[in-house]
């Protein structure tokens, strides 16, 4: 599941530039006030130009640099001091003065940014490395499918996300879910580390898809009474037979789409309720709904984050326009290419909020049904 494609790595290289481009600039700034002290000679005086260049490091560097560059603005707001006659010793000593403040007010303002910057991408790396081990790779191939699909960050220093997938072959078929916590950060990992937990026991145990629902809800909700944290999440939970058949319980999730060489269309699949809320829908499990997959059709699933990703003008990104479009279908690896593409050029590689897909296909060998029927809507 690469997390990098051509848009996102010119974004990359858009922040570079510009992180060169604050380093430079208060050299910049000195260079161009000594140029123009000594080319408009005595009548103007830009020596408090200065004072903006420690400033000005203080945004890119270290408290050291800050200090070097502290000094070398002193020494020039002193060499044209120097050079005005009229220049008395209050004046000289103002200017030292006020260059002094600034330069240490630069310095303790660099060094609590780097502290910050410090610790915040030490948590990152925390937070980054437990969803890592939580969304490992999926296997190209399981249980007669192939799999595709992505996970990709917000760019938002730590506020990661909850976005989580599984995908498990059990005796009751290949069993994948595709889910969202609401919410950021620590508490939002911590959610998501519950409702998987709880999905890779239930979907060995569970013949019943819609008790894997509520033993996912009951997870969830008990982590609520203990941590008084009162997050919940959307999911859609699949069951995919060998013989292409298909079971799904939505919980509150983006309904997912069925794909093929004419276009898209969404599974006209009803909602439940919210994993962590089942309490407040009426008594009873949540009804699978059947569907049995077509030659060449595949099911793709998002989250809200592809659904509601906004691009420069803050238009959402039209997936269904996307799926419309001349859209790979060749495989579940290109559609997931292709989306993930299509997702970074909409957003110029700065997603708000943490994106997730999955792409199921009957494998190589097609799907067996009985009966040789034809694929049509179940329910």
């Amino acid at each position: 599941m690469p997390s990098s494609t051509p848009p996102l790595q010119s974004a990359v290289a858009r922040e570079r530039w510009r992180a060169r481009a604050q380093a430079w600039l208060p050299w910049v700034v000195w260079a161009v006030a000594v140029i123009a002290e000594v080319l408009t000679g005595s009548d103007t005086r830009l020596g408090p130009v200065l004072a903006a260049v420690p400033p000005l490091v203080a945004v890119a560097h270290g408290w050291r640099a800050v200090l070097v560059s502290g000094l070398a603005a002193t020494l020039t707001q002193q060499a044209f001091l120097y050079v005005v006659e009229a220049a008395e010793t209050g004046t000289w000593t103002t200017a030292m003065t006020a260059m002094s403040g600034v330069t240490l007010a630069s310095a303790l303002s660099a060094a609590a940014r780097v502290r910050r910057e410090r610790q915040v991408q030490e948590l990152h790396d925390v937070v980054g490395g437990m969803q890592r081990a939580l969304l490992h790779p999926l296997p190209p191939e399981l249980g007669g499918y192939r799999i595709a699909g992505f996970y990709q960050a917000a760019h938002s220093d730590a506020r990661v996300g909850g976005d989580f997938y599984e995908a498990l072959e059990t005796p009751h078929g290949l069993r994948v879910v595709l889910g969202d916590v609401s919410g950021k950060g620590l508490p939002a990992v911590d959610a998501t580390v519950t409702l998987l937990g709880a999905f890779r026991e239930a979907a060995y145990e569970e013949a019943d898809l819609g008790r894997v629902a509520l033993v996912m809800d009951r997870a969830l909700r008990r982590r609520q009474r203990i941590s008084e944290d009162h997050r919940f999440a959307t999911a859609l939970i699949v069951e995919a037979g060998a013989d292409g058949r298909l079971r799904m319980v939505n919980c509150g999730h983006v309904r997912p789409r069925l794909v093929d060489a004419r276009g898209a269309r969404e599974v006209a699949l009803p909602t439940y309720g919210l994993l962590g809320l089942f309490h407040l829908v009426p008594k009873g499990l949540p009804e699978p709904v059947a569907h049995t997959l077509a030659p060449g059709e595949s099911l793709l699933v998002v989250t809200d984050g592809v659904t509601e990703a906004r691009g420069e003008r803050r238009d959402f990104f039209d997936l269904a326009a996307f799926l419309t479009g001349p859209a790979p279908r060749q495989s579940p690896v290109a559609l997931k290419e292709a989306l993930l593409d299509a997702l970074a050029r909409h957003t110029r590689g700065h997603l708000s909020d943490d994106a997730a897909a999955l792409v199921l296909t009957p494998g190589e060998g097609g799907v067996t049904r009985a009966g040789g029927t034809d694929a049509r809507q179940e329910g």
